[in-house]
């Protein structure tokens, strides 16, 4: 067994000296740094600061991988940990294909991060969800407005028992806003949202007032259900690449048979203007230079010109599909651990179209702002259902005609993909509030959506 000599005094090595008689391990050190300040009725509310360190530590003996976390990262937590892991290994069911933990060949070539993003103080977090507040009410005057907003970062290690050792440094600035009327029958709302890795690249007052802007001002009237022509706003979007990548390209899923995507790997699904691929580094989204394996990240294709690339897999994944590693892997003590790799860092190639050209072009249907409560109804098929939520609006005539009462639909994305007819020219990056996956995306118009029922509010 090789093994690269770490730091003294510090867990990773003690955990890695534990490991001996024909074993091996890998060790991740995350490094939290969180602030978050949320606000409601117009004003901030719940300001919270998170400073923690998480130590992952996994065994491997015989093929058999026992994992194990910690906070408590004094000498006797360590200790704790290592053997917690070690007792796991012991017992776990053997995972023949396991390739073994990759070796060492030096850093990863690194990343834009900001540092003052990732360290950002209390005051200057407090006065940008000021900044979101006072442009969503220039927006809407008189609206409720409420939403959060996340700064902060990770400083990550792995090192392993092959010889590994790399670090990275992430950060992520992400603002959601909702300006709402509730006294209103039905009540009315507008969302907007972003993410960049660094607060400064994040327009906080266009976000503020795109949400008062996007809340109607007529009360919505009633749509039927049915298969409609719509224009899908970046938040929509987001969250329907989320979906894509969950159910089409995850290893796990490609593993056990049930990715949406299995049989399409390069056959053409979309139209040849759609390209989309998972760029870790770039700056567009929200760069990290290892995943949680240590393996450094690349630009991975996903569909290019419309054809349906390979699967993410991590170690475990890519072993069982004998293939190798792709850079996607997540901590594997994590509740979507088992799910073998994934496209965390999606990037849809903008078209030329303005999003008034998109809706001057779909002529009749429906533009959505965003979706809400969107789950897998059958994960072969990619079938999702959700509801439209914060600026749902009839298009008639190549315009905006008016707000209507939110829909439900339920709907594939491959049918999603196949159907897109036009691509917006300006993206954003959305993300989760820590950013561990995010989506840089224009609006898109596509040719049939189905709705399966209409609400009353």
């Amino acid at each position: 067994m090789r093994r690269r000599t770490t730091r003294r005094g510090d867990p990773v090595a003690r955990l890695l000296a534990s490991v001996r008689d024909g074993r091996s391990a890998d060790v991740r050190v995350l490094e939290n740094h969180w602030t978050t300040i949320r606000f409601a009725a117009g004003r901030i509310h719940q300001p919270h600061v998170e400073r923690a360190t998480i130590v992952s530590f996994r065994v491997a003996d015989d093929r058999r991988l026992g994992v194990a976390t910690t906070t408590d990262v004094s000498p006797d937590g360590v200790d704790r940990l290592s053997r917690a892991a070690h007792r796991l290994a012991a017992v776990a069911p053997r995972e023949p294909s396991f390739p073994g933990f990759p070796v060492g060949r030096g850093p990863a070539r690194p990343v834009p991060w900001s540092a003052s993003t990732a360290e950002v103080s209390s005051d200057v977090a407090c006065r940008a969800a000021e900044r979101l507040i006072s442009h969503a009410l220039s927006a809407a005057p008189g609206a409720e407005v409420a939403g959060a907003l996340h700064l902060g970062g990770q400083r990550i290690r792995v090192a392993n028992t092959s010889g590994l050792d790399r670090e990275d440094r992430t950060s992520v600035a992400q603002a959601s806003v909702l300006a709402e009327r509730p006294e209103r029958d039905p009540p009315v709302s507008g969302w907007s949202e972003g993410a960049s890795w660094d607060l400064r690249r994040l327009d906080l007052d266009a976000i503020g007032q795109e949400a008062g802007e996007r809340m109607p001002t007529s009360a919505p009237t009633a749509c039927p259900a049915g298969t409609y022509r719509v224009v899908l706003r970046g938040p929509a979007v987001a969250e329907a690449l989320a979906f894509l990548a969950h159910l089409g390209f995850a290893g796990g899923a490609e593993v056990d048979g049930s990715s949406c995507l299995r049989t399409w790997r390069g056959r053409r699904l979309g139209p040849a203007s759609l390209t989309v691929t998972d760029d870790p580094r770039s700056p567009t989204t929200l760069p990290r230079a290892i995943d949680y394996e240590g393996k450094a990240t690349a630009r991975f294709p996903l569909l290019t010109e419309g054809r349906v690339g390979p699967a993410a897999a991590d170690l475990v994944a890519a072993g069982r599909l004998h293939r190798r590693p792709t850079g996607h892997a997540f901590p594997p003590e994590a509740p979507w651990g088992t799910i073998g790799g994934l496209p965390a860092h999606v990037v849809l190639r903008p078209g030329s179209a303005s999003e008034e050209e998109l809706v001057r072009e779909t002529r009749h249907g429906i533009l959505v702002s965003r979706f809400h409560y969107v789950r897998t109804v059958d994960p072969g098929s990619g079938m999702i259902t959700g509801m439209t939520r914060d600026g749902t609006y009839r298009i008639d005539g190549g315009e905006i005609v008016g707000p209507v009462r939110n829909l439900r639909f339920t709907e594939s994305v491959r049918t999603v993909l196949a159907g897109v007819e036009g691509i917006g020219r300006e993206s954003r990056t959305y993300s989760g509030e820590r950013g561990q996956v995010s989506q840089t995306v224009p609006s898109l118009a596509v040719r049939s959506f189905r709705f399966t029922s209409a609400t009353v509010f």
